[in-house]
């Protein structure tokens, strides 16, 4: 069962990845929403709000955008589809259709009006990064905005859908806005019943790792793998670590009429980093190091089915100007805590 949960979960990753090289041919190509294809969402931690708030949009076509409002423990639970089009550099709400019902409560109405308010400053604010960092473009601008309390820095980044905000900081250096999950769906469910991640407790387990076991390195497409006789081979390219662990190597390549031009980059990590159906990506638990021609990308992520915690390790690497490497491992967090090491110095 934990050897098909990480099957699972890799496949899940390897899915939507595959999905957004498919859509990439049909991608938008609509200046105002570049970088962001049908079925991408965003949901954002809302701090402005007195109780625990989240807020999100999903991207259908440049005409309709879903939205939600999830605060107060989900007592008030707002979902909106916005028609609308882009006018002198403001997206113009033109109607609405309130999916989750009429209500009469004056929160329930408040969060109408918010949301209806927010989709527009944020189109507004938007702005594609174009600051050069060691591997994805990074971005800021000042705000005034007084439902923030004043002046403010939106922080964007190249490699997330719809408006490319990565968080937004008030004058005294605070988080009001923080992305909390990106993701690329063909259900609508997977974004409109949103809830929040209970981290899960640790589940017991007899299985020990021996770090001295005897070593059986792998050479795979010239890249070392620095396995030991606890892993087992299941495919010519992809290992087992009794169920606690996996561990594949995946060539991919765009096409030569992708659209995809210049920064490859950052669409690779905007999948990669993708939420979807069978798993969440913690994304205030992932960190991107590397460079343009090799970097990694280290995550928490939510096995939805199994309720548990793993650590991805993703190194990609690139091989020419359409070809990369993608080296996976996805292993149970509490063991990968325990065992840093040895996990980060398997590739």
């Amino acid at each position: 069962m934990k050897r098909k949960s990480l099957i699972i979960l890799l496949c899940a990753f390897a899915i939507c990845f595959n999905f957004a090289f498919a859509e990439n041919k049909k991608a938008t190509s609509d200046k105002d929403w570049s970088g962001t294809n049908s079925g991408d969402y965003v949901i954002y931690r809302d701090y402005s709000w007195k109780t625990p708030t989240w807020i999100g949009f999903l991207y259908y076509d440049k005409n309709t955008i879903g939205t939600f409002l999830f605060t107060d423990n989900g007592k008030t639970f707002v979902k909106i589809l916005f028609s609308g089009e882009e006018l002198d550099g403001e997206f113009v709400v033109t109607g609405q259709n309130n999916i989750s019902g009429k209500n009469n409560d004056p929160n329930y109405i408040y969060a109408v009006n918010y949301l209806m308010q927010t989709l527009p400053k944020f189109y507004r604010w938007k702005e594609k990064p174009n600051t050069e960092s060691v591997v994805v473009k990074k971005g800021a601008k000042l705000i005034n905005e007084s439902e923030y309390g004043g002046k403010c820095t939106v922080n964007f980044a190249s490699y997330i859908p719809l408006f490319y905000i990565e968080s937004i900081i008030d004058n005294k250096q605070k988080k009001v806005l923080e992305l909390e999950e990106m993701g690329l769906t063909k259900k609508e469910a997977v974004f409109f019943d949103f809830a929040p991640i209970k981290i899960p407790k640790e589940k017991k387990t007899s299985f020990r790792l021996n770090t001295k076991a005897k070593k059986t390195p792998k050479t795979i497409n010239n890249i070392t793998l620095n396995l030991t006789s606890q892993w087992k081979q299941d495919t010519e390219n992809s290992f087992f670590l009794n169920g606690k662990a996996f561990l594949t190597v995946v060539p991919f390549q765009f096409k030569n009429t992708s659209n995809i031009k210049d920064d490859k980059t950052s669409f690779i990590i905007k999948y990669l980093c993708s939420s979807g159906e069978n798993a969440k990506v913690l994304l205030d638990k992932t960190d991107i190091i590397g460079n343009k021609e090799k970097f990694k990308i280290i995550s928490s992520r939510y096995d939805i089915k199994t309720d548990t915690i793993k650590t991805s390790i993703i190194l990609v690497i690139k091989r020419d100007k359409l070809k990369y490497e993608m080296i996976n491992l996805a292993v149970d967090h509490h063991l990968y805590e325990k065992n840093k090491e040895y996990f980060n110095n398997l590739f």
